[in-house]
């Protein structure tokens, strides 16, 4: 079962590829190959965050939000330099994750109203900033390189994409945090028999994946070169999409960083595939939808034929 559950969106990517090859003689080429990573950045980092979340059984629906409040502070900070935003932007996204975590935790509010909450609240508050408009700053040049720039030809968000995965993979399957997160997913009384301090742990993945999601809205101010405040729109189900196609389940202690990579993967190459194809932007949506009720189909066949057959 595990198997077939790490198999599967490996295979449904393999198939996607060798299509793309076929519709678009455009879709191996380099450029458009390194467009497609560079262009999921933002995505990369919210799924791994997201993934830790689902791990310990929760959901964070504020990510959007978070993007949105760090992208428009960014841009209206630019006088402090690369260094001073970073910091402000970080603290965004730790203390907003705090929040949820605390929320959570100690006052008992499920995961979904908690983040459900601060994903309204932190919307206000990022378009009461703006006055609902975009704030058009000067951009500094090293800002802008962050997502704009390249390293021997290699653009630097697309090293981003890989850099922040390897960096999941390790945290989850090479150091206590990630196994405590691992363990807390498949049983919170259990996880507390064995001395696992439930609280923090959660606590602490609510923060990674705010710190995350505010990075990334930091990467779309610098990519565009203005603070939009309805960026991040949708970030949290494209999140969620992402982490469940790649095989994690939504009742947590069961998935991999690496199959999130792979679901992040299935959504660029079939959004690309139709960008190629000049799919109109109002179907692609739809699509979308399919790819997360096909998925969740998938996923249904295999806890079933797991409840039928005994086969872990």
């Amino acid at each position: 079962m595990k198997k077939l559950r790490t198999y599967l969106p490996l295979a449904t990517l393999v198939v996607l590829m060798i299509v793309g090859t076929f519709l678009s003689d455009k879709f191996l080429t380099y450029s458009n190959l390194m467009n497609l990573l560079q262009f999921s950045a933002e995505s990369a980092l919210i799924a791994v965050g997201m993934t830790l979340v689902i791990l310990t059984g929760g959901i964070d629906l504020s990510v959007g939000s978070i993007v949105a409040l760090a992208a428009v502070v960014s841009a209206n900070t630019q006088q402090l330099g690369l260094a001073g935003i970073l910091v402000i932007v970080l603290l965004i996204g730790a203390v907003i994750g705090a929040i949820n975590g605390i929320v959570l935790t100690k006052f008992r509010v499920e995961p979904f109203m908690a983040t459900l909450a601060t994903m309204a609240i932190f919307r206000a508050v990022t378009l009461w900033y703006t006055n609902g408009g975009p704030i058009l700053g000067n951009i500094t040049p090293a800002f802008s390189y962050l997502a704009n720039g390249s390293v021997l030809g290699i653009p630097l968000p697309a090293i981003y994409v890989v850099v922040v995965f390897i960096i999941g993979y390790v945290v989850l399957n090479h150091t206590p945090f990630g196994r405590h997160v691992l363990a807390i997913g498949g049983g919170e009384e259990t996880s507390r028999l064995f001395g696992i301090n439930v609280k923090r742990v959660k606590i602490w993945v609510y923060i990674i994946s705010g710190v995350l999601a505010a990075l990334a809205g930091m990467l779309i101010t610098s990519r565009i070169g203005m603070g939009e405040p309805r960026s991040g729109y949708q970030f949290e189900l494209v999140a969620i999409a992402v982490v469940i196609v790649g095989g994690t389940s939504l009742t947590g202690g069961r998935g991999t960083i690496g199959g999130s990579f792979i679901g992040l993967l299935i959504f660029a190459v079939v959004m690309n595939i139709m960008n190629l194809l000049n799919i109109s932007s109002f179907v692609q949506p739809i699509v979308r939808g399919l790819i997360i009720i096909l998925a969740a189909l998938a996923i249904s066949r295999m806890l079933k034929s797991k409840a039928s057959t005994g086969i872990a």
